[in-house]
């Protein structure tokens, strides 16, 4: 058996890409439950190597806290592999690069993750590792891109540069709506508006004294921490953020949808960004309603990875195969 195949290899790259978006959906029931300081030690375990932490006492919030690090920690293995095999493959060297830069990136996000346990979930140090799991898994799917048969046979057909640009600038709009999202998770604004579609009991928020006092009497109604004027804001915009995205793509498909209806790929992976959005944003909705359930926000959180996955591989199949030839200006 020839382990240096790329069959081998490709089929290795998809299995990171999925293990990753677990990755993500356990770290977000961690935050979701609450339970990030439920094991207080890092990197080990109640003072026990994290492999031998008996599974009987993985109870409560243990059960997420260590079942995330057992699945980044197979996640980061999994990274490593595919390095080391894709340094001794005879793929293009910035596939290569590309693989050693996301090896690179796991083992930060780990860090990171060390660090939000020993320094009591600083929220800035929680966002951003909160980001870099959004980066590490766009990293991902450009990997298993590149490795693919349908990069490899692609034949190049001359796209519109308002169809590629406009690929981009959606996908760059719903990465900076999670780490929106992130910024909301990590403040503590979840809850910060509590009602849906309307915010504060008004249709268009003013922040004023009075909604933020009507807001937390809502809030107290419902047992929840009172909230300030500066976490209301960052609620309502990643509201308006979720918004101006679901939009872009309303508008992208109205433009290019004739277009793309040629291009049997790129038109199946537009219909599914459709399909994620209208997911997401109902998540999202049922977030709020559900008083923040933890299994729905936990969903919500990996709905949105699905989405910036599924718009960078668009984003791919709508762009030249080679970088050089990418034109975004």
């Amino acid at each position: 058996m020839n382990f240096t195949s790329n069959n081998w290899l490709r089929a290795f790259s998809k299995l990171t890409v999925l293990s990753t978006l677990f990755l993500i959906f356990a770290g977000a029931l961690v935050k979701s439950h609450e339970v990030g300081l439920s094991v207080p030690d890092w990197p080990t375990t109640y003072g026990k190597q994290m492999f031998a932490f008996p599974l009987s006492d993985m109870v409560g919030g243990i059960f997420y806290e260590h079942g995330h690090r057992i699945v980044a920690t197979i996640v980061g293995f999994l990274m490593m592999v595919q390095a080391i095999w894709l340094g001794f493959s005879y793929e293009s060297k910035w596939l290569k690069k590309l693989g050693y830069i996301a090896l690179g990136t796991v083992i930060i996000q780990g860090l990171f993750g060390g660090i939000t346990v020993l320094f009591f979930l600083p929220p800035p140090v929680s966002i951003i590792h909160g980001i870099l799991a959004q980066t590490f898994f766009i990293m991902t799917i450009v990997l298993a891109y590149g490795l693919s048969i349908e990069r490899k046979n692609r034949i190049e057909k001359e796209c519109p540069k308002g169809l590629q640009k406009g690929a981009i600038i959606i996908g760059s709009a719903i990465y900076i709506q999670l780490i929106l999202g992130a910024l909301m998770r990590h403040t503590g604004s979840g809850m910060a508006i509590p009602d849906f579609p309307t915010m504060g009991g008004v249709w268009i928020p003013t922040f004023s004294d009075n909604m933020i006092h009507n807001i937390n009497a809502m809030l107290f109604d419902l047992n929840f921490d009172m909230v300030s004027r500066n976490q209301v804001m960052i609620h309502f915009i990643h509201r308006f953020g979720a918004a101006v995205v679901t939009g872009a793509i309303g508008y992208y498909v109205f433009r290019y949808h004739s277009f793309l209806q040629q291009h049997q790929l790129p038109i199946k992976t537009l219909w599914l960004m459709v399909i994620i959005v209208i997911v997401q944003v109902t998540l999202g909705a049922a977030t709020v309603l559900s008083e923040r359930s933890p299994y729905i926000a936990s969903f919500h959180v990996v709905t949105g990875a699905l989405l910036l996955g599924s718009c960078t591989l668009f984003i791919l199949r709508t762009n030249p195969v080679k970088w050089m030839d990418w034109k975004i200006r």
